[in-house]
């Protein structure tokens, strides 16, 4: 199945919740059982729109994360994420508009809120709080006075 047929199925599989859990790493869940109420088993991951991964000592995003196209909601609070720098893997998520990452490391960063809606554009909740117009313009803002622009490199024609 490609990547476009993930996007266009409608069935949703439902919230995946590991939270509480003392998952250290992704690979951890495969010994645990989500939290009760849930289908443990997933019919079609591919389908997964809810992770809920709050409250675990987490360190990192880890990649798989990534895979799950049509994942619209993704909670990560309270766990050990301390690089700003890891909510760039969630960039490929096309449906993503919920994120939680308060109570890590990382929301002591100066910048946390306007880093991530910069690299996350398409967010419309970010820790349980809408984001507002005004929070796109402080973003943008803090975007030209701390992020430098890739620099593009010219090829040039070799003789």
């Amino acid at each position: 199945m490609s990547k476009r047929d993930y996007m266009n199925t409608s069935v949703q599989e439902p919230p995946l919740d590991y939270s509480f859990k003392s998952v250290q790493m992704i690979q951890d869940l495969i010994s645990e059982e989500p939290r009760t109420g849930l289908r443990p088993l997933l019919q079609h991951p591919e389908n997964l729109a809810w992770i809920d991964l709050s409250f675990n000592d987490l360190t990192t995003i880890d990649p798989v994360l990534t895979t799950f196209f049509n994942l619209s909601v993704l909670y990560l609070h309270g766990n050990s994420i301390h690089r700003l720098g890891e909510v760039n893997k969630l960039a490929v998520l096309p449906r993503l508009r919920s994120l939680t990452l308060h109570g890590n490391p990382i929301e002591e960063e100066k910048g946390y809120r306007q880093y991530v809606l910069c690299n996350l554009p398409r967010i419309t909740t970010f820790d349980f709080s809408g984001v507002t117009k005004a929070d796109r313009s402080t973003a943008e803002v803090w975007k030209r006075m701390n992020i430098k622009p890739k620099k593009v490199r010219i090829k040039q024609d070799v003789l």
